[in-house]
């Protein structure tokens, strides 16, 4: 008898489980774990590896983020190792942002935690900048990034910047990511699919597409020979 998966999500820099609630209702043992501390100057891999001890998955576990969650998820696959790992709107390096945007790292890192308080409050604007968002969902979006430790943000995004992995070995890994997106653009990363029209948070906006690419990569753990459907 096949022992069901574990389907693993992380959240976006910005976001928790609240995040997922489309995912939910298609995966109801669906489990995102909360963001752990990170220690001061970690890199992404090595809060990674914590993440990783942290956590006891019972069954075999299906692992995958959106944005900075599928880069840490990336990281954790070499501790946990999974039986996929997808990505859905991230990337497999940091060398998907431009050197202009990664020389931000050592100012980002120098900000005081204030200043990320202060761009909660302006964080409306910034989030008309996803594509496709209802009225419902930007509201969403400033509520969890209010929400969220504004030192979390500082370090998550200091970290981003200054990640370097190493390919996975023997993991497979599926990819799904919107054609408009702004934050990482579909042009500089290799995915396996491509939502016409969809912006950064395609678990949101085309939720059902999203699903669909995770009920493949769960279906298919096999036979390791995923087959995104034709866009």
């Amino acid at each position: 008898m096949t022992t069901p998966l574990q389907l693993t999500l992380l959240p976006g820099v910005g976001a928790d489980c609240r995040l997922f609630e489309p995912q939910v209702s298609a995966f109801p043992d669906l489990v995102v774990p909360p963001w752990i501390a990170p220690e001061r100057g970690e890199t992404l891999a090595h809060y990674a590896a914590r993440f990783a001890e942290s956590l006891s998955p019972r069954r075999p576990v299906i692992l995958g983020g959106v944005s900075f969650g599928g880069m840490v998820a990336y990281e954790m696959a070499r501790h946990l190792r999974p039986e996929a790992v997808v990505l859905i709107a991230s990337c497999r390096s940091g060398r998907v942002f431009r050197p202009t945007v990664r020389r931000l790292r050592s100012p980002i890192g120098w900000l005081p935690s204030s200043a990320f308080g202060l761009a909660k409050w302006i964080s409306p604007l910034a989030v008309r900048t996803f594509v496709g968002l209802t009225p419902q969902q930007r509201r969403l979006c400033v509520e969890m990034f209010r929400d969220t430790d504004s030192r979390f943000i500082r370090w998550a995004l200091t970290a981003i910047l200054g990640w370097e992995p190493l390919p996975l070995e023997a993991i497979p890994v599926f990819q799904i990511h919107g054609e408009k997106d702004r934050a990482i653009p579909a042009s500089r990363v290799e995915a396996d699919e491509i939502v016409p029209g969809g912006g950064h948070l395609i678990n949101l906006t085309h939720a059902e597409r999203v699903n669909d690419f995770l009920r493949g990569a769960i279906g298919d753990r096999n036979s390791r020979e995923f087959r995104p459907r034709d866009v």
